[in-house]
């Protein structure tokens, strides 16, 4: 068994309101994948074009072995989300995510 480690592309979010936003990307592999975890290696969030108070900030990362097409993959999917005290997701928000995956694999 190998462990392997990869800088997957850049998520990112355009500016956004009306709730959490979502991302998911399938990453294959040649051989079969025995475990995988996603890592935030770095990331930036703010409101779009206004400046308000940080209340609620949302951004996780998960992986989920699965079957491709053409082989083993690992689904990574991320969520990302920002408000005020309001209460609700009426502000524009926008930023980046950077996820390493880390897979143990034949």
């Amino acid at each position: 068994m190998a462990i392997e480690l990869r800088s997957l592309p850049r998520f990112m979010f355009p500016s956004h309101s009306g709730g959490p936003q979502s991302q998911a990307l399938a990453v294959g592999f040649p051989t079969a994948v025995h475990s995988a975890a996603a890592m935030i290696n770095g990331f930036s969030i703010g409101f779009s074009g206004s400046d308000h108070e940080l209340f609620r900030k949302e951004v996780d990362a998960s992986a989920q072995i699965t079957s491709g097409d053409e082989g083993p993959e690992v689904l990574v999917r991320v969520n990302f989300g920002l408000r005020d005290k309001s209460g609700v997701f009426d502000d524009p928000y926008e930023g980046f995510v950077d996820v390493v995956l880390i897979v143990d694999r034949d």
